[in-house]
């Protein structure tokens, strides 16, 4: 009996041991200082908390530790503009694509950084990190795609996880596609609602930073309502230029009737229909066909759209999340905006079903199996798709005065060729009669 438990003991010592080595393995956030360029300390910056930020006022933020930095992230509260700073004999630049969420590794390891930010830029938060695999949580941001596979177009934060359910974690996750989402509305007025976005999509194995537009998030209850918050050119001109920005070869765009009946969520799929029909042609909104070409998006699916229906297996493993669902990372991706847990929940079922879509255009055919967004696109066919080239118009024919009647002649040869099948016509059909008194 007592060997037996200095056995478990010494078992339990190793596993704690193993648990150690592992742990340091992980890069820790590391103590450090933070002061701004008169030497007063920064408080707001080092308490972890995106509530609380700064407003700079112009100068240097010095950022020291007593143990080696390896890399920094920084956390806005809108999106900075570009700003430089030193790590040593380091230089660092930051702010090119806008992260709200900003993670700079250094080349060689230091333990002061000099950032001169901005001035007016407002800050929340400021980690610095030592060697080891960086925390799940710290967020490394690759820029928009310059071509998508898939093009993701909610209206809102947490509208991707609600009603696209699993197609972020599977495509982008599972399968590794290019995966872009392009929000049609903007969060700022609530300040939250952004690193809500943010941590859902990364949650979910989004890698591209999203897009949001500049029309502020409004409610409506119908389409006609919509219509008198935003100026419909404008936004049918954004859904062009999103559409021939990232070419995609499937988007997956929200329900007409808007889902639970927003008017902003009909407006969205509307003006999306219009721009399918509208992105091909070099006519319209020329700049944006100057800049990125035109595009005609060989599948659009919608959610809940009653044509060509396909419901998603959204129920299957994911090896890329250990095995969790599409459908529960889409659950929990949404659990990460806060703000919203009281009002929806991701539901696979019911009028809402996130794992239902219609396909509702397409250059390439009908689905026949159904359960998949890129049927009849295989690799080899769409990553090198060009939509087909735009019909000249017919040049009109000049008005002249009619001719008189002549009586038309046959060439020589097509007179002989006449003549020849002529013969050969009467031959089979002597052979025939022939035949038919035998």
């Amino acid at each position: 009996m007592h060997k037996l438990l200095k056995i478990l003991l010494a078992g339990l010592v190793c596993l704690g041991s193993m648990a150690t080595a592992f742990a340091d393995e992980s890069a820790g956030v590391l103590p450090c200082t933070l002061t701004a360029e008169n030497g007063t300390p920064v408080w707001q910056l080092s308490d972890q908390n995106r509530s609380t930020k700064l407003d700079w006022s112009g100068g240097t933020l010095t950022v020291e530790s007593t143990e080696p930095i390896t890399g920094l992230y920084l956390i806005w509260d809108r999106p900075p503009e570009s700003w430089t700073g030193t790590a040593g004999s380091q230089t660092l630049s930051g702010g090119e694509y806008g992260f709200l969420h900003e993670y700079l590794p250094l080349e060689s390891p230091v333990t002061r950084a000099e950032l001169t930010l901005p001035e007016g830029s407002r800050c929340c938060d400021v980690y610095a990190f030592g060697e080891g695999e960086l925390p799940d949580w710290v967020q490394q941001w690759q820029p928009p795609l310059a071509d998508a596979d898939l093009l993701v177009l909610p209206t809102h934060a947490d509208d991707e996880h609600l009603f696209f359910g699993g197609t972020m974690p599977y495509y982008a996750g599972e399968l590794g596609k290019k995966v872009q989402v392009v929000y049609f509305t903007n969060h700022w007025a609530e300040p939250y609602r952004p690193h809500e976005l943010l941590d859902g999509l990364w949650t979910v194995g989004i890698r591209n930073y999203p897009v949001m537009s500049s029309f502020v998030d409004q409610y409506a209850d119908s389409l006609d309502y919509a219509r008198t918050l935003y100026d419909e050119e404008e936004a049918v001109t954004w859904q062009v230029q999103q559409l021939r920005r990232f070419k995609p070869e499937v988007v997956v765009g929200h329900d007409v009737n808007g889902e639970y009946g927003h008017g902003v969520h009909m407006y969205n799929a509307d003006t999306l229909m219009q721009a399918l029909e509208l992105s091909a042609d070099p006519s319209y909104d020329p700049e944006s066909a100057q800049e990125w070409g035109v595009w005609d998006v060989p599948k659009t699916y919608l959610h809940l759209w009653p044509e060509n229906p396909i419901v998603m297996d959204w129920s299957q493993p994911l090896s890329a999340f250990g095995g969790k669902t599409a459908v529960e990372m889409a659950r929990l991706g949404f659990a990460e905006h806060v703000s919203q847990q009281t009002f929806f929940k991701v539901e696979d079922y019911g009028p809402y079903d996130c794992r239902k879509f219609g396909l509702y255009r397409s250059l390439v055919g009908l689905d026949a199996q159904g359960g998949d967004f890129f049927e009849n696109l295989a690799a080899e066919d769409y990553s090198d798709y060009l939509p087909p080239e735009p019909e000249p118009e017919p040049e009109p024919e000049p008005v002249s005065e009619p001719e008189p009647e002549r009586t038309r002649t046959l060439p020589g040869w097509t007179l002989l060729a006449g003549m020849v099948g002529a013969v050969a016509l009467a031959e089979g059909m002597i052979l025939y009669g022939r035949r038919r008194k035998r």
